[in-house]
């Protein structure tokens, strides 16, 4: 059976994280509740999800990881199935609710000041105050504008922790207001795009702050080749724009450099094996630019609201393309025959991940090992082959580096796996490109 180590970032990297933490966060710290959590993600909420978990008896690998792979899966189906829950292995509200109770609480708790950490249900207006902690309508509301203009990009929960806060600190450092995380008036007024009630009280402040922010500005996009949280202008747009045209970057560009472009550099940069720190620096811009489909850099008008093409004519932006969209996909069911997201047999999986590229190819393994040309080595996106249950090519995946490669298996459904594991390196027929 595949391990933890079957990651979905393996994808994007082909390497595993490091630097785990062991030390179990105390509940007033925790984001747990902030978003769903589910297969395939990489982040601290999961670490204390797997921390909650092995406290109630569920998660018994020997530490928390951080990564949400089969492991954390089966921990959460079991908790689901003893607290009569949906059992999906996906840690939603409900389950998140279940468990944060039994821990003895319902979400974050509040940090010092109740009376601004309001969970008020009335409408969201410019004289609210929301803080960590904060949770119920007006949050949602809250959640809601902030993904509208660009800023949270997750699940409306109603739980005002880490995820939200950040997007309010992104939102405060675009307006050029006060960064806090804290949602008040100056910061609603600017969201809202209403006027500010007390705004003369603020002026003096608002001095002080814009005397700030010239003292110690954003990197500005036109005197520095280098990109990076902060940043804002038609260079930043540009980028945004290039990242949307290779699939890593879900939204029209802000040209404002916020944690949702820093986490689609962060993917770009794994793919092409560049530094991952989600800056955009020389290397990356230049790599961008080589396999972007969007190779504009100068053009003062926006990008076009429809999506671009998926098919490229540049083999490097295509195979960027290819694994982005069957890291998307981590987790799907196996099912025979399944063509969809629904569940997918293995060249099933194959044909749709090509065909959200705009590329048809056919439909079953040995079609599609006579229709690919051989190559000696694979490469990044080239399909590899395997004899299984009948003599000749009866499955296959794609190859994603690192002696790895991405496939629907009928016991793990889309998983990543190694070609070193016996069992396929015993199998290996060999591989095919198909663009």
């Amino acid at each position: 059976m595949n391990q933890a180590s079957t990651m979905r970032k393996v994808v994007i990297s082909s390497t595993f994280a490091t630097g785990i933490f062991l030390a179990i966060p105390q509940m007033a710290d925790a984001a747990l509740g902030d978003q769903p959590l589910r297969v395939g993600m990489d982040h601290s909420d999961v670490k204390e999800l797997q921390d909650v978990l092995k406290k109630k008896g569920h998660f018994t690998f020997e530490r928390s990881t951080g990564y949400y792979g089969p492991i954390t899966a089966d921990a959460v189906r079991d908790f689901q199935r003893k607290h009569k829950l949906q059992v999906d292995g996906i840690a939603g509200p409900q389950t998140l609710s279940k468990l944060l109770s039994e821990m003895g609480g319902q979400a974050p708790a509040a940090p010092s000041k109740p009376s601004t950490s309001t969970s008020g249900s009335g409408s969201l207006t410019n004289t609210t105050m929301l803080r960590f902690g904060s949770s119920g309508k007006q949050v949602e509301q809250l959640q809601q504008k902030l993904k509208e203009k660009g800023y949270y990009s997750f699940s409306i929960t109603g739980q005002f922790a880490r995820i939200t806060e950040q997007a309010v600190r992104d939102f405060q450092k675009a307006s050029n207001i006060k960064v806090d995380g804290i949602v008040g008036p100056q910061t609603l007024s600017h969201l809202l795009n209403e006027p500010n009630p007390s705004e003369t009280s603020y002026k003096k402040n608002d001095k002080k702050i814009a005397s700030e922010v010239v003292k110690n500005p954003a990197p500005p996009a036109h005197s520095t080749s280098t990109l990076r949280v902060g940043s804002s202008g038609q260079a930043v747009k540009n980028l945004q724009a290039q990242l949307r045209s290779v699939g890593v970057f879900n939204q029209a560009p802000t040209g404002y450099y916020g944690e949702i472009t820093a986490k689609a550099v962060r993917n770009f940069q794994k793919v092409h094996n560049l530094p991952v720190d989600g800056i955009a620096g020389s290397k990356t811009i230049s790599k961008l630019k080589e396999v972007a489909t969007n190779k504009s850099s100068s053009s003062s008008s926006p990008a076009p609201s429809k999506e671009p093409s998926r098919a490229s004519s540049s083999p490097a932006a295509l195979v960027t393309n290819l694994v982005a969209e069957a890291a998307n996909h981590i987790g799907v069911p196996y099912l025979w025959g399944g063509q969809s997201t629904a569940g997918f047999d293995c060249s099933g999986f194959v044909q749709y991940v090509f065909r959200q590229q705009g590329i048809s190819i056919s439909r079953t393994v040995a079609q599609q090992w006579n229709a690919g040309k051989s190559v000696s080595q694979p490469s990044v996106g080239d399909l590899v082959f395997f004899e299984t249950y009948t003599k000749g090519p009866s499955h296959n995946g794609i190859y994603i580096g690192n002696n790895q490669f991405v496939h629907s298996g009928s016991s793990t459904g889309v998983t990543i796996t190694s070609m070193n594991n016996p069992y396929w390196k015993e199998r290996y027929l060999g591989a095919k490109r198909l663009y």
